[in-house]
């Protein structure tokens, strides 16, 4: 904003504050909370701006998890954290918990290739990439359209913590423009 726009509105209009205000029932989430969904936004914004071209699908991921596989700048140890995480939040030994089916799958989601990596029956570093990437998007889309309420939030921020490491991941595996590295001496 320029200084001119700064003195008309010294204020950002403050979401959270209306919402206790004008909705009934609002939660009132934790800062880390909102500070979590604010990353998430944020690095959304450029996972599918700059990897898919302003337009995601599952088909689209399997194309950058395709990428990110032959890349030297994939973190590896940080696929297998996340990969970890998600094991632990959907699987009890081998039984999917009810959590996974709280993903909302719909019917090209490949969620038998998101439920294949977790039980460890596919570990190509490929699909294990894309399944990571499709867990991301349906956490997005969760959010973003509604499944996800904003009311359990606070108890998703993990989740949605480790869905922003992926896309992070990604970008940096992709090499993208907006991926500065330090530049050795």
């Amino acid at each position: 904003m320029d200084e001119q726009m700064l003195k008309q509105h010294p204020q950002f209009f403050d979401a959270q504050a209306w919402a206790r205000v004008s909705l009934r029932e609002a939660p009132q989430l934790q800062p880390a909370t909102l500070e979590v969904v604010s990353g998430f936004t944020f690095l959304w914004n450029f996972f599918e701006g700059v990897t898919c071209n302003g337009s995601v699908s599952v088909q689209k991921l399997g194309q950058v998890a395709e990428r990110m596989a032959s890349s030297p700048a994939l973190a590896n140890d940080s696929v297998e954290h996340c990969l970890s995480f998600y094991r632990f939040r959907y699987l009890n030994g081998d039984q999917l918990q009810e959590r996974f089916y709280g993903l909302n799958f719909r019917t090209n989601d490949r969620h038998e290739l998101v439920e294949a990596v977790l039980r460890g029956t596919e570990s190509g570093l490929n699909t294990k990439l894309h399944a990571l990437l499709i867990i991301a998007y349906r956490i997005r889309n969760n959010m973003f359209h509604g499944l996800k309420s904003v009311h359990i939030w606070d108890d998703q921020a993990q989740n949605i913590s480790e869905a922003t490491r992926i896309l992070s991941i990604a970008l940096e595996a992709l090499n993208t423009y907006i991926v500065e590295r330090p530049h050795a001496t």
